[in-house]
């Protein structure tokens, strides 16, 4: 394994790598970067490309890159389906996520029943605003204009989708999403789906209702035609199965899914990638001593995962931000998580992930690796 750093800037926290390749071969990586330690998407969006399988980054507004391209806030351009389709258009979807509001507005947010949280820049003149609304926007002309449509969504105080989307062989395209109510413990995940090549959308309840909880972040594979399985990050404060990932099932191209069950793979937030060798690939961020970045393997297309042979890519985090230097008493964990891996032709391996050392700048980084 070679470990790299992708994206690192001293005084700020950059954190949410997104990973893709490119049809080219090329990596892209976007990125929340801040002066002050945001979850929210509140400050810069930043867009790095490789053209040596991750030796090496730069700096790009590359058009053709769908990372680059524009939304309301960065936390939108984080939290979305972004792909060039078939017929050459440019289309992306998602959440709207947070807005910052200025602080005389926040008793209307609370009346309106949405999460309100100070911003974390600690100036005291603004507040953050969960904005419970689904996006889609499309271009026809490669960027030079785009046709944007809304729908709020009610009875939520917040509302978020998750970096990772799937395009099913049927072209079917699955955004997971989950939705939170303010003072409540559980929360409600959905799958935002569109069947004709993201014209028309609807948002689809999962299972939650039946459980007292059933997740949040989560992420899909498509593990036969037709046959979708999701797994969802799980961190119920009274549960007995805390830390470990649920699995619910779809045989209908996402429009129905299976009560979720747990699973044996410890981590969060998931994301699975199929290898060239035909097995499934789970990489997640493991927040418990050594901390680090974990991966296990499925050779039966997920219904099993052998966690007896779990592949340790990182044991050296554990680290917390300068910025954010009580985050590891309030949330127990380091400044470190959620990966994403691509499979470069070669058949080698490329994860990004953030991650934080001893000198405390939150960084982007990345290991190269092969699996045997």
């Amino acid at each position: 394994m070679k470990h790299t750093v992708v994206y690192k800037r001293p005084g700020y926290y950059s954190m949410g790598p997104v990973l893709q390749l490119l049809p080219d071969g090329r990596l892209a990586v976007g990125l929340i970067s801040s002066p002050f330690a945001d979850h929210y998407g509140l400050a810069d969006w930043v867009v790095v490309v490789s053209e040596d399988q991750g030796e090496s980054f730069h700096l790009t507004d590359d058009p053709t890159i769908p990372l680059t391209w524009p939304g309301a806030n960065t936390r939108e351009r984080y939290d979305r389906f972004a792909a060039i389709m078939p017929d050459g258009s440019y289309l992306a979807s998602g959440t709207v996520g947070f807005e910052v509001w200025p602080v005389e507005r926040q008793q209307e947010a609370v009346d309106a029943g949405l999460q309100v949280e100070p911003h974390p820049d600690h100036k005291g003149d603004t507040v953050v605003v969960a904005i419970p609304k689904m996006f889609v926007q499309r271009s026809r002309d490669q960027g030079e204009s785009w046709q944007r449509q809304e729908w709020d969504v009610p009875g939520f105080s917040g509302m978020t989708a998750f970096p990772r989307s799937t395009r099913l062989a049927d072209g079917t395209i699955l955004v997971p999403v989950y939705a939170y109510s303010h003072g409540e413990e559980r929360s409600q995940t959905f799958v935002w789906r569109s069947a004709d090549g993201g014209d028309t959308w609807h948002l689809i309840p999962m299972a939650s209702s039946v459980a007292d909880m059933t997740g949040d972040e989560m992420g899909f594979i498509e593990a036969e035609p037709g046959r979708v399985l999701a797994l969802l990050r799980f961190n119920h404060p009274r549960s007995r199965v805390k830390g470990y990932l649920l699995e619910s099932w779809s045989n209908d191209s996402g429009a129905t899914w299976s009560v979720p069950m747990s699973t044996g793979i410890k981590g969060h937030p998931p994301h699975m990638l199929r290898l060239q060798d035909g097995r499934i690939l789970c990489v997640v961020t493991y927040r418990y001593r050594p901390m680090g970045i974990h991966a296990v393997l499925s050779s039966d297309n997920g219904r099993t995962w052998d966690t007896k042979h779990t592949i340790i890519l990182r044991d050296d985090g554990g680290s917390a931000s300068t910025l954010r230097p009580n985050y590891a008493t309030t949330s127990g964990a380091s400044d470190i998580g959620y990966p994403i891996t691509v499979q470069f032709a070669d058949g080698s391996l490329f994860t990004s992930y953030w991650f934080t050392m001893a000198d405390g700048i939150t960084h982007a980084a990345g290991t190269k690796w092969r699996v045997d």
